[in-house]
């Protein structure tokens, strides 16, 4: 039987607002059932009579039933804190188990969290427990996880470091470790093609991975300036050790600012490799996707715009 509703739970979020474009785009007559806290954030979605937006809290099983009653598949498009990723995703899963919904994608779409054991990078526990929880004995609803390496919105962002507009002291690309160590990654726009394809694609379960390009530092900066003409400075900070212990001090002393130690820990476990997506692509299932490397990334934006892709991922819609 073909997909013929989708459940999108935490619809006006960035990355959902998207997949929810592309799912139109792929099947108009598709019936989406949205579900969001506040349906005033609803108001950029068009007046079509198969999308149905409800409002309701993320932890009231009630309202989460009713919301995913009739759906083939769930996407989780929630982003927050660890009680949202962890206890409010398996509330919806409860639900997806309650009504029937046959497959549930997970709100993933990073590295290899797989291979991390608990505590080295927090916020990717809420991800192992939930994917744990899918997995227990007797659980009917199939889980999907995407695997995408890092979102290039947020490799250029100015939260994350990496690069450097310029402000008197020309453009500049920072790096721990040599330089060599390898980036994986794709757009927003790119998953969220391949998360419409998951979706309508009754055969995907499991961990499923996807990647636009792999390149270093160096070779970005490298790509930077075939792009714009202008060569960035590279300024190594660092061993990746020392990065490793940096954000580690930071996180014991401030465990609670997120944003002190966040974007290092993300690179600690990049830089080290530890968390490199499986080498088995899946982009080769959805032939018709044809996601941006990071040079096409770059050629599609001016250098002023990239540290704030992150915030404006979904803007066009």
């Amino acid at each position: 039987m073909p997909v013929t509703t989708v459940g999108i739970a935490g619809i006006t979020g960035r990355l959902a607002r998207l997949i929810t474009h592309h799912l139109l785009a792929l099947s108009p007559t598709l019936t989406i059932k949205g579900y969001c806290r506040d349906l005033s954030k609803a108001t950029s979605y068009p007046t079509l009579k198969n999308i149905i937006i409800t409002q309701g809290d993320p932890y009231d099983p009630t309202a989460l039933r009713h919301f995913v009653s009739g759906c083939d598949v769930v996407i989780c498009g929630f982003f927050g804190d660890p009680r949202l990723m962890t206890e409010g995703q398996k509330l919806l899963i409860e639900a997806c188990e309650t009504e029937g919904v046959k497959r549930y994608v997970a709100g993933d779409w990073t590295l290899d969290y797989d291979k991390l054991q608990y505590g080295e990078h927090p916020q990717k526990d809420c991800q192992k427990r939930v994917k744990e929880f899918l997995q227990e004995d007797g659980r009917k609803v199939k889980g999907v996880h995407m695997l995408i390496g890092i979102f290039y919105e947020t490799l250029w962002s100015d939260y994350f470091g990496v690069f450097r507009p310029g402000e008197g002291e020309g453009v500049v690309m920072r790096y721990w470790g040599t330089g060599e160590e390898v980036w994986e990654g794709l757009s927003y726009d790119d998953a969220a093609r391949y998360s419409a394809n998951v979706a309508l694609d009754e055969e995907a379960v499991g961990v499923v991975t996807f990647l636009g390009d792999r390149k270093s530092t160096k070779q970005l900066a490298a790509e930077f300036e075939e792009v714009y003409g202008v060569a960035p400075r590279l300024d190594c900070l660092g061993t990746v050790e020392e990065l490793q212990t940096k954000m580690e001090t930071t996180r014991e002393k401030e465990p609670q600012n997120i944003f002190a130690w966040l974007a290092d820990n993300y690179q600690t476990y990049i830089m080290n490799g530890q968390t490199y997506v499986p080498t088995k692509l899946d982009n080769g299932r959805y032939p018709d996707v044809k996601p941006l490397t990071f040079k096409e990334f770059l050629q599609n934006h001016k250098v002023e715009e990239l540290n704030g892709l992150y915030t404006k991922a979904a803007a066009d819609l």
